[in-house]
């Protein structure tokens, strides 16, 4: 890899441009040995505290470890090497012998460039998501279903793909200096029209919703959404167990397509108390805001990291010297390196992202503790979810800094058994 940099930069890259990726690499090989370092410390020391932890979590562990790291270095290496060997700007002008208009021409490209993606990760999908979970005993996927899920997922992206993208190099096209800005901007009314289309359009294309079984088990929820004063939310179960064995639940949606979700596999495995306490933190994250503070948050960091995409993909080009194959960011055979620059930026963006995700996770946590009033329910139901998908208490302070949405399991559990209740609810 480092080769193929040294001999493209040896033509016409500038010597900048060669380095940054030089380096880049380099540093996403060091993080990712640090990383395996400190989870390995930190695997050592679980042994220690917790000596009744299953050979087959330590296992599963590593072996994520692994897929992680395979993940993280393709997300970069596809479209380097797309946009490094010359084959974006090919696929651009293989597109442009078969269409005249500009448009078309996006089109086929897109299509050529997602179906080349999508071959080359689809291995690294079948062994993470059907070969790994069936070795561990957390999946009930058979072969068919798996590829039925991961084949509506693709048609579903490419579709989206070909309805949307072509219109963020209009805007590049129309306006060079300020499209950043236009664009992050129209992103706000995107989430929020796909925090409202999504759970009523989208999810059900991979799996059956239906009303709750349990009546019971549906007044317990409509007592929480009535004492959390939420209003009309629709109850649902989904048929997750004909994918996994593991458990989860969720609210989503916003207006009239808020819902709570409950999987099938939670409702079999948890006592009632437990599903209502998981149940509350869900309606937590509802009443906190968390939606819609994610929504304009989300629009509002997708101006400023546009903004830095905009800067850097205008300075590799520059230094590029034509080399890539083209010379302009509107240029639709520049969409690997706008990739490649905006993995860049989320990837180093992610500590903060998932900083942020944990002080959402500990306000609805909190919620939770204050709405379900049952202490030991909410502590149980963290362990037997995080026991039922072979998860560890807790990762390495490196791993939980850089990826982890949620607090570990070990500090969850100590909050809330040593939680002390309000006299209001929050």
């Amino acid at each position: 890899m480092l080769l193929i940099i040294y001999k493209r930069g040896s033509d016409k890259l500038d010597k900048k441009i060669v380095l940054f990726f030089v380096f880049f690499f380099l540093f996403l090989i060091l993080f990712i040995t640090l990383v395996f370092v400190n989870e390995n410390k930190n695997m050592g020391k679980l042994k220690l505290e917790y000596p009744d932890i299953s050979k087959e979590a330590y296992a599963y562990r590593k072996t994520n470890l692994k897929i992680w790291a395979v993940n993280l270095i393709v997300s970069f290496l596809i479209p380097f090497l797309i946009l490094t060997t010359g084959l974006s700007s090919k696929i651009k002008i293989f597109a442009e012998h078969r269409a005249n208009n500009r448009f078309y021409i996006i089109l086929i490209y897109l299509v050529l460039y997602i179906l080349i993606d999508f071959v080359l990760t689809l291995p690294i999908g079948y062994y993470s998501g059907f070969v790994v979970k069936h070795r561990f005993g957390l999946s009930n996927q058979s072969i068919g279903r798996w590829a039925e899920v991961v084949f509506k997922g693709f048609g579903l992206n490419l579709v989206l793909s070909l309805l949307f993208i072509w219109f963020p190099f209009y805007l590049i096209y129309k306006s060079p200096n300020r499209w950043w800005l236009y664009l992050g901007l129209i992103s706000i009314p995107v989430y929020f029209f796909s925090s409202f289309i999504s759970p009523m359009y989208i999810d059900p294309l991979f799996n059956k919703y239906t009303a709750l079984e349990d009546k019971e088990l549906e007044r317990d929820i409509e007592g929480l959404l009535e004492k959390a004063k939420v209003g009309n939310a629709k109850i649902y179960q989904v048929d997750k167990s004909t994918d996994t064995k593991e458990m989860n639940a969720y609210m989503t949606g916003v207006l009239k397509s808020k819902r709570i979700v409950l999987w099938d596999t939670t409702i079999e495995n948890l006592e009632r108390e437990e599903v209502v306490a998981i149940t509350a933190h869900e309606i937590g994250h509802y009443v906190k805001g968390h939606i819609w503070k994610s929504i304009i948050l989300g629009g509002i960091s997708t101006i400023l990291l546009l903004f830095l995409v905009d800067k850097t993909a205008l300075w590799m080009l520059r230094g590029s010297n034509g080399d890539f194959g083209f010379r302009y960011l509107y240029d639709i055979a520049c969409l690997p390196l706008l990739i490649f620059v905006l993995n860049f930026y989320m990837f180093f963006a992610s500590p903060f992202v998932s900083t942020y995700s944990r002080q959402l996770e500990w306000q609805a946590d909190k919620f939770e503790l204050e709405l379900a009033r049952n202490k030991e329910a909410t502590a149980s139901s963290l362990i037997k979810l995080h026991e039922g998908s072979l998860a560890l208490p807790r990762p390495s302070n490196i791993y939980k800094i850089w990826y982890y949405s949620h607090p570990s399991c070990e500090e969850r559990v100590k909050f809330a058994l040593n939680y002390e209740y309000e006299n209001k609810l929050p």
